[in-house]
């Protein structure tokens, strides 16, 4: 069998193939990344939680969904955190999101690029085929040169002026050499590994879209999305996750009417039955910012912030009708947990995953969230397009790449998502 496009062989044989493996003996799959054991203690503060789990509680939701896409039952998922290795695996999981940069912006990732090339390189290519999951870029306007700009615009055509630095093509060459799998979070990212002389990937999205095992997802969120614009219900329970602002003064002034909007039209008149899910310690900030400048002060129990991803799913599906949010994965747990949501993609990062997911989107350059001018929630929400029966047939498409590309690799995936592979159209 062959790597998509690669010419590369995967591994059939040898002494860890699954050929030889005992029928009761579990697959070893190496794991690069967070580890996902115990549960953590609940009642953490913000900053604690950052200690003990990520300073973005969102990557923690793309890391446990590629851990959860093997099936549990047949595999023992061995963490690598630096060579030598000396427990022999079978096949390596690699979940990696916002990595691929400009060459001109590789200093802000060369640190983490090398540690990956330093595990993948202590992983010998012959005994275990390596799968990057859902990979992903980091690109600005300004790294688009004669790209309009919007997000559009440089998310069609911007890919082609993204140069990779030698190392991270380096490093891609090694994961295509492995006769693994390369996923990315969407098409943008796909086209600039195409650009850069690399075989096209595979634009798989995210792994989260298949946190929740429901065959029918997609109408579930559909049919509460209809119900949302037919009550319109002056006491909507809504969740929203604030936009990813830097704390310093060009972050706080590009936002500055973004916050303002979200203080006027959004807490204000829902303020009661609003719950604002904190994801970084920039949230913090920003919800200071609220509260200080525009008056805005929720309840405690209104402010929540998630470090285990099934709590928040449990406390999103606990709290909330609708998510109106900034944050990619904010948005996703709410599929997850079957509360309907918007996301507005302030950045191509963004807009590429919600297209790759199929996910009820706007660009924030399209939004027109102007403080000033009046404002109707439902009318918005009317305004974008919604789930329809495009998510679930998306779905299972992507389902059925990761069933073939799993069953070519011999690594067991969870049944959950093969049932979804299964399903006829």
């Amino acid at each position: 069998m062959l790597w998509p496009g690669s010419g590369i062989p995967a591994r059939n044989s040898g002494p860890a193939d699954a050929q030889a493996r005992s029928p009761t003996a579990k697959v070893k799959i190496g794991w690069v990344g967070h580890v996902f054991g115990e549960r953590p203690p609940s009642g953490l503060s913000v900053p604690e939680a950052v200690s003990v789990a990520t300073d973005n509680f969102g990557n923690l939701v793309w890391a446990y969904s590629a851990w959860k896409l093997v099936d549990p039952n047949a595999t023992e998922l061995v963490p690598l955190v630096a060579p030598p290795f000396s427990t022999p695996v079978d096949a390596v999981l690699l979940p990696t999101a916002n990595m691929l940069v400009n060459s001109s912006k590789y200093k802000d990732v060369e640190d983490y690029t090398r540690i990956l090339v330093n595990i993948v390189n202590g992983i010998s290519p012959q005994t275990a085929p390596i799968m990057l999951i859902a990979i992903g870029s980091q690109v600005e306007f300004e790294e688009t040169p004669g790209v309009p700009r919007s997000i559009e615009a440089a998310a069609a055509t911007g890919a082609s002026h993204i140069v990779l630095d030698p190392e991270q093509i380096s490093f891609l060459q090694r994961i295509k050499a492995s006769g693994g799998m390369m996923t990315t979070r969407g098409r943008f990212t796909e086209q600039i590994i195409a650009a850069n002389g690399l075989p096209p990937p595979l634009p798989l999205s995210c792994p989260s879209l298949f946190l929740n095992h429901a065959p029918r997802l997609g109408a579930t969120l559909q049919q509460k999305w209809d119900a949302v614009l037919q009550q319109r219900d002056p006491n909507l329970r809504l969740a929203i996750t604030l936009p990813n602002i830097p704390a310093d003064d060009k972050g706080r002034e590009k936002y500055a009417d973004v916050v303002r909007f979200l203080a006027e039209h959004i807490l204000k008149p829902y303020r009661k039955t609003t719950t604002i899910i904190l994801q970084t310690m920039w949230d913090v900030d920003t919800l200071e910012i609220i509260n200080v400048k525009y008056g805005v002060h929720l309840r405690p129990d209104r402010i929540r912030h998630f470090y285990d991803v099934d709590a928040w799913v449990e406390g999103m599906k606990a709290c909330c009708d609708f998510v109106f949010g900034f944050r990619i994965h904010g948005t996703v747990v709410g599929v997850a947990a079957e509360v309907p949501g918007i996301v507005i993609a302030p950045d191509i990062r963004v807009k590429e995953l919600a297209d790759a997911m199929t996910i009820p989107t706007i660009d924030m350059d399209k939004a027109n969230l102007d403080p000033a001018t009046a404002f109707d929630l439902f009318d918005f929400i009317a305004s974008v397009p919604s789930y329809s029966d495009k998510f679930d047939r998306q779905r299972r498409a992507i389902a059925r790449v990761y069933a073939s590309e799993f069953a070519r690799l011999r690594v067991p995936l969870n049944p959950g998502i093969v049932a979804i592979a299964s399903l006829a159209d």
